[in-house]
C-alpha cells in the first residue's frame, strides 16, 4: 500500500477504535440493546389485545407499528406482517440447515399474525424431531405443535400447554428470548385454563417494551457483541487497560461446560460467543487467562460434532462459520497432543470439502457472505500456518485458500466495497469481512480501493452503519448495533 493509503487505514482504525472503545463501561461491560422489530411487536399486539386490551402497552405498540409501515428499509417478513404484501417465499434463497423449520416458524408467525388465515404447515413438517436442539428451539417447537393441532381441530396435550404455561410464567423471559416466549403465549392463547399464564407472560413482555412502543427479538446481546467488538479492539492494539477491563468483566460468565453464552443469565451456550471470547483472551492475555482458556477449548471439543465440524449450538449440523471460527482458537497453539491434532485435521478436511464451487462457504447465521469466509479463512489459514495436515494433504488447504482468494477478487465492487452478496450495494461489514480474508491470504491488491471505500463509509464519531447483516432466528434479520463497527475493525487490524 502506498502512505496515502496506510494514513487512510490509521485514521480509520483510529475513529472505530474511540467509537468501540466508548461503548465500554467502568465495569468493562458492554451494553447492546436490540433494536424493535415488526417480527415482536406484531405477535405481542395481537396477544394484548385479545387479553388486556386496557394496558396502555396496547396504544403504544399500535403506534410503532403504524409509524413503521412509512419506513423504507423494511424486509419481506416485515412487509407482509403490517399487511404491505403477500406472506409468500419470505425465506427464499436460505440455505441453512435449519431452513425448514425456519418455514415452520414463519408459516406459524404468519398464521398468528392473521396474514394467513390457515396454517400452511403440514405434520410431516411440523414432526420433525428436535430433541438435540437448544434449549429455548424445544420450547419453541412444542408451541409450534400445540398451535398446528389446535389450528388442525386436534386435541391438545394438557401436559404440554402444562409445560409451556411453567415457562412463561417467570420469573423472568426464558433465556431473555421473547420470540419464544411469544410464541409459547400464543399457543396457550386459546385455552382459558391458562390465561393466568397468558396475562403473567404478557407483563413480562410489557416490561420489555422499548421507548418507541416495540418489542423485539432478546433482550440484549450482551456477551456475544461484546466479544466480537473485545477481538477487533485487541487485533488493533488497544488500550491494554481496557482491555483488562472487558476481560474482567467477561470471563466470570464462562459456564461450568467451558462455554458462554449469548448473554449474561442465559445457560445455553454457543459456539459463536466462546470461540470469539476465546479469540480475544488468547489474543490479549493468554498466561492470566489460561485456565479459562483451556476449559473453552475443551468444551470446542467436546461438541465438535463426528463430521469434524462445528455447529452454532450443539449437536446442530456442522456450519462453515462456526468450523472455521472454532478451528482459528483452537490451532492457535503449539502444545496440541495427538488426539486434538486429529480432530482438527477432521476440522479441515470438513471445512475444505464445504467450500462451494464458487469459493464462498454457506452465509449461517449472516446475511453477509464474507462473514463466513473470514472464518473460514482465518480457520484455515491457522492450520496450514500450524502444518496440521500431512503433506500429502496440504492441497486441501491450498485448494480451498485460492478458490476463496478468486472468489474476493472476483466479487469486489467497482466502489472498492464488498457486499451482502454479489451483484448487490456495497456495505461497510461485507467489506470489513473481505479485508480480515484478504490479510490472512496475504493478497493486498484489494485493499486500496477498499480502504477508500470505508474511508467514505465512516462516520465523524467514528463508526459505520450498514444494512443488518444478522439474523436471530438464521434468516430473520436484526440491526445489531456496533457490529459493522466491530468487523470494519476486524478487518482493518489484517489490511496492512
Amino acid at each position: 500500500m502506498t502512505r496515502a493509503h496506510d494514513g487512510i487505514r490509521a485514521r480509520l482504525v483510529q475513529g472505530a477504535v474511540a467509537y468501540l472503545s466508548g461503548q465500554v463501561g467502568p465495569d468493562g461491560a458492554m451494553s447492546v440493546p436490540c433494536p424493535a422489530r415488526v417480527l415482536e411487536s406484531v405477535l405481542t399486539e395481537r396477544l394484548l389485545s385479545r387479553h388486556v386490551s386496557h394496558d396502555p402497552a396496547l396504544e403504544r405498540v399500535r403506534t410503532y407499528l403504524a409509524d413503521v409501515r412509512h419506513r423504507t428499509d423494511l424486509g419481506a417478513l416485515d412487509r407482509a406482517l403490517l399487511g404491505l404484501v403477500p406472506g409468500e417465499d419470505l425465506l427464499e434463497g436460505l440455505d441453512h440447515y435449519t431452513a425448514a423449520r425456519k418455514r415452520v416458524l414463519v408459516n406459524t408467525v404468519l398464521y398468528l399474525a392473521g396474514v394467513h388465515t390457515s396454517l400452511q404447515v403440514d405434520s410431516d413438517e411440523i414432526g420433525m424431531p428436535v430433541g438435540t436442539l437448544q434449549n429455548w428451539k424445544r420450547t419453541e417447537w412444542l408451541a409450534c405443535r400445540v398451535i398446528h393441532a389446535h389450528a388442525h381441530g386436534r386435541r391438545v396435550d394438557d401436559a404440554d400447554l402444562r409445560q409451556l404455561a411453567d415457562v412463561v410464567r417467570g420469573p423472568a423471559i426464558y433465556e431473555r428470548l421473547h420470540l419464544a416466549h411469544l410464541i409459547c403465549l400464543h399457543a396457550l392463547s386459546p385455552h382459558p385454563a391458562h390465561a393466568d399464564a397468558v396475562r403473567r407472560g404478557l407483563a413480562l413482555m410489557t416490561d420489555t417494551q422499548l421507548p418507541d412502543g416495540g418489542f423485539t427479538v432478546a433482550v440484549d446481546f450482551d456477551l456475544w457483541v461484546p466479544s466480537i467488538a473485545a477481538c477487533a479492539l485487541a487485533e488493533n492494539d488497544a488500550d491494554p487497560a481496557l482491555l483488562n477491563r472487558i476481560a474482567t468483566w467477561m470471563v466470570p460468565h464462562q459456564a461450568d461446560s467451558g462455554g458462554w453464552p449469548y448473554r449474561p443469565q442465559v445457560k445455553q451456550t454457543d459456539v459463536d460467543t466462546t470461540y470469539t471470547v476465546l479469540a480475544f483472551l488468547q489474543r490479549h492475555d493468554r498466561a492470566t487467562y489460561a485456565q479459562h482458556i483451556d476449559a473453552g477449548h475443551a468444551y470446542l471439543y467436546d461438541v465438535q460434532n463426528d463430521d469434524g465440524g462445528w455447529s452454532t449450538y450443539p449437536a446442530g449440523s456442522s456450519e462453515p462459520a462456526m468450523t472455521g471460527g472454532a478451528l482459528a482458537v483452537l490451532a492457535d497453539r503449539q502444545d496440541l497432543d495427538p488426539d486434538r491434532q486429529q480432530a482438527l485435521r477432521r476440522a479441515v478436511d470438513w471445512l475444505a470439502r464445504a467450500q462451494r464451487s464458487d469459493g464462498a462457504f454457506e452465509r449461517g447465521w449472516s446475511l453477509a457472505e464474507n462473514n463466513a469466509v473470514f472464518r473460514a479463512v482465518h480457520g484455515l489459514t491457522a492450520a496450514r500456518d500450524l502444518a496440521l495436515l500431512p503433506a500429502q494433504d496440504q492441497h486441501l488447504i491450498d485448494r480451498a485458500l485460492t478458490a476463496t482468494t478468486g472468489y474476493l477478487a472476483g466479487t469486489q465492487n467497482s466502489d472498492g466495497g464488498w457486499s451482502h452478496r454479489s451483484g448487490s450495494p456495497s456495505d461497510a461489514t461485507s467489506t470489513g469481512c473481505a479485508l480480515a480474508a484478504l490479510g490472512r491470504l496475504k493478497q493486498t491488491e484489494a485493499v486500496p480501493a477498499a480502504l477508500s471505500y470505508l474511508a467514505r463509509q465512516q462516520q465523524p464519531d467514528g463508526h459505520f452503519h450498514a444494512i443488518p447483516d444478522t439474523t436471530a432466528p438464521c434468516g430473520l434479520p436484526i440491526d445489531v448495533p456496533y457490529m459493522p463497527t466491530a468487523y470494519v475493525l476486524r478487518g482493518l487490524a489484517d489490511a496492512k
